[in-house]
């Protein structure tokens, strides 16, 4: 994470990589199922094309064997062959010359029909009599011999699977065809069998394969369902039977397809290798592989220009705030076609306009700042001026022994140092009490009666901050307006300063109270009340913060009372308090 936050990825970048990534996965989601669906699709495609060349195929190997089984049908139904097995030879001689015309007739047909091997006769009709050419005329104890003949019991003809036949020189698989001879009288003259041998049907088989693949895995079946002959890969074989020829294929790279059932045809299973039935998925595999190449390198320009469609205004945005930040205030951005983008653009011109306001509002202030310094420069020499005409005052007073008017002179120079000298915004109890006992000491001296003036503080408070010239103001106020039109020998005004909890923090609390008419009728504190008065109250929202303030109310014995609520201000670390204090207030309010 750190290594991240230290090298940060351009958005630019990270966009262009996000959409390339996007757009990859996508394209191999959809090459994928694509591939999957039309692998499926062509796959059974194959597998129908081939089983349909295999009915064709099934059909014209089934009208080769029944081109045999009509020249079996031909034999057993020759008058000559009947006519000469119905009726024992008369001698050996006519022996000889009736199985020469036999095999004569027989040797014919085995010439002209295709792909017979031979056809033999099986016959008791030879008893007594030596064999006639051994591999055509045979007794019917060789049937019985061989297997097959308990099966003439239950029908006339049928076939025999693939077996062995001894020939000269080597032995050789023969399918055969039999069919019995029955006289006129019904009873069974003979057999005729005739062999052919197993690759001829496989031979016949090959020819039909179109896609040349050389793998001619055949298994045939007569009509009847019944193993006839079979030529399977290495590793598979049939002892288990032809049903269990699946389960034999189940674990290698062949599949089986059979043609059509019927009583008609010959059935076909042929085993085709999977390779075969895959082979255009292998190539429409790779035709979507270069396609997916394709569109994501074509994708990559495209990546480039959304991706700079999208990121162009956020780097507006960033110039923009790169020249803010050199002190132009002037700079303003282009609105955007995106809502996002335009809702930034908007929002960051305003902040401009709003900044480059509240600057020009700092520099006014600062110049009227630095114009009320340097009027204040010369307001001071001014207080100085004023200082030493009044101590002049003083001492030319006591020189014509008038002490009243040295008095208050001097008192008045005290209110003058007290109240223009001090520049800061606080300043001790002390202080503030000593301000207003010079102006009560002026007022005794200004008016038509006698005024007591007292303090009641505690000494551990008289160090404790406060804002000045709080007093001076109701102090006036109650000597002007609460005893001019009162006719009485002694105004009464006291100043109470106390410590108190309120709210779970410490105040001190200012109470002046007086014995003087009173409040008018309808009195109103925040609309009634004169310039100092109201000044008072701005000092202290200002100074200590708006929980701050100052109540008026009537006196419990007549007169009027004002309580002013301060905070308690006796260190320097509450006073920087309440400056932190205050810059929080005052910012949640301006934010």
């Amino acid at each position: 994470m750190r290594q991240l936050v230290k090298y940060p990825t351009k958005l630019f970048t990270l966009m262009v990589l996000c959409f390339i990534a996007f757009s990859s996965l996508l394209l191999l989601v959809s090459g994928i199922v694509y591939y999957e669906t039309y692998s499926k699709i062509a796959y059974r495609e194959i597998r129908e094309t081939k089983r349909e060349l295999l009915d064709e195929t099934s059909q014209k190997l089934s009208n080769y064997v029944a081109g045999i089984q009509d020249t079996a049908r031909f034999l057993v139904t020759n008058t000559m062959v009947q006519q000469h097995l119905s009726e024992p030879p008369e001698s050996k001689y006519d022996f000889v010359a009736k199985s020469r015309q036999l095999y004569e007739e027989f040797q014919k047909l085995a010439t002209v029909k295709e792909g017979l091997h031979s056809i033999e006769l099986y016959t008791d009709w030879l008893k007594g009599y030596p064999s006639f050419q051994d591999q055509f005329m045979h007794p019917m104890a060789d049937a019985q011999t061989q297997g097959w003949l308990g099966r003439m019991d239950s029908a006339d003809g049928f076939w025999i699977a693939s077996h062995d036949y001894p020939a000269p020189g080597s032995a050789a698989r023969m399918v055969s065809y039999v069919h019995r001879i029955i006289g006129n009288r019904g009873e069974i003259l003979g057999i005729v069998k005739i062999n052919i041998p197993d690759k001829k049907l496989f031979d016949i088989l090959s020819k039909r394969d179109t896609a040349g693949t050389g793998d001619n895995y055949y298994v045939v079946l007569d009509s009847g369902g019944n193993y006839i002959a079979s030529v399977l890969p290495p590793g598979i074989s049939l002892l288990g039977g032809v049903d269990e020829l699946a389960h034999a294929v189940a674990d290698t790279k062949y599949s089986i397809i059979q043609s059509d059932a019927n009583t008609q045809y010959w059935m076909l299973m042929q085993l085709i290798s999977k390779d075969v039935l895959k082979q255009s998925g292998k190539e429409i595999r790779t035709l979507i592989i270069g396609l997916l190449c394709g569109l994501i390198i074509l994708s990559i320009p495209l990546a480039l220009w959304v991706s700079r469609k999208l990121t162009s205004p956020i780097y507006g945005i960033v110039e923009g705030m790169r020249t803010v930040e050199k002190g132009d205030f002037n700079v303003r951005l282009n609105a955007s076609s995106i809502q996002e983008y335009l809702y930034l653009t908007t929002h960051f011109n305003r902040m401009v306009h709003r900044l480059k306001a509240l600057i020009e509002q700092l520099n006014r202030e600062h110049r009227d700042r630095r114009e009320a310094e340097i009027q204040l420069l010369h307001a001071q020499i001014k207080p100085h001026f004023l200082y030493n005409t009044l101590d002049l005052i003083h001492w030319r007073a006591l020189d014509y022994n008038a002490h009243e008017i040295s008095q208050m002179v001097q008192q008045l120079s005290k209110l003058f140092r007290i109240g223009l000298s001090n520049d800061k915004w606080y300043v001790p109890v002390r202080d503030e009490l000593a301000h207003a006992r010079c102006y009560m000491a002026i007022q005794e001296y200004r008016q038509n009666f006698s005024i007591e003036y007292t303090e009641n503080v505690k000494s551990d408070l008289l160090d404790v901050s406060i804002p000045k010239i709080l007093l001076q103001p109701f102090l006036e106020n109650a000597v002007i307006h609460g005893f001019q039109h009162r006719g009485i020998d002694k105004a009464v005004i006291q100043v109470s300063i106390e410590q108190r909890e309120e709210a779970g923090s410490p105040q001190l609390l200012i109470t002046i109270t007086d014995n003087g008419c009173g409040l008018p009728e309808g009195f109103d504190l925040q609309t009634t009340g004169g310039i100092g008065i109201r000044n008072v109250m701005d000092r202290i929202h200002l100074y200590c913060g708006p929980k701050y303030g100052v109540r008026v109310a009537p006196g419990e014995q007549g007169g009027a009372q004002v309580v002013m609520n301060l905070p308690l201000i006796g260190r320097e670390e509450d006073m920087e308090q309440l400056r932190r204090s205050l810059t929080h207030e005052y910012d949640s309010l301006g934010g």
